[in-house]
């Protein structure tokens, strides 16, 4: 390697911390404005990868919600309850992650408002 090509890789690698940082803190701001509010209904649910969508259903079934649909990747759905305990229940059956669905959708455009005109 020419030692300008090292010297320009180098200068980076300081970086790196404070950058895996800013990431790190950036996920965690997000995934607490994405927690589910008191009143919720509805609960993007992320399972760990390995669960296939027969496994995901039946993890919503055990906590006592219905599916109301699936996600991009077979281990997100879109679960419902009126239970206020239902993300608590999602998480001991086996849930890595419990969102509200309802404000996921409006931080990634997903939500679609009617315009009466």
């Amino acid at each position: 390697m020419h030692a300008t090509t090292i010297a320009r890789r180098s200068a980076w690698v300081p970086l790196l911390p404070a950058a895996l940082l800013l990431m790190a803190s950036l996920f965690g701001i997000m995934a607490v404005g994405l927690m589910p509010r008191t009143g919720a209904t509805q609960y993007a649910v992320l399972g760990p990868p390995w669960l296939g969508p027969g496994r995901m259903l039946a993890l919503v079934d055990e906590a006592g919600g219905i599916l109301l649909d699936s996600g991009g990747w077979h281990n997100v759905v879109i679960a419902r309850s009126d239970d206020p305990g239902f993300a608590a229940a999602l998480y001991r059956a086996g849930a890595w992650l419990v969102l509200d669905a309802v404000r996921l959708r409006g931080c990634l455009g997903g939500a679609k408002d009617s315009i009466d005109g």
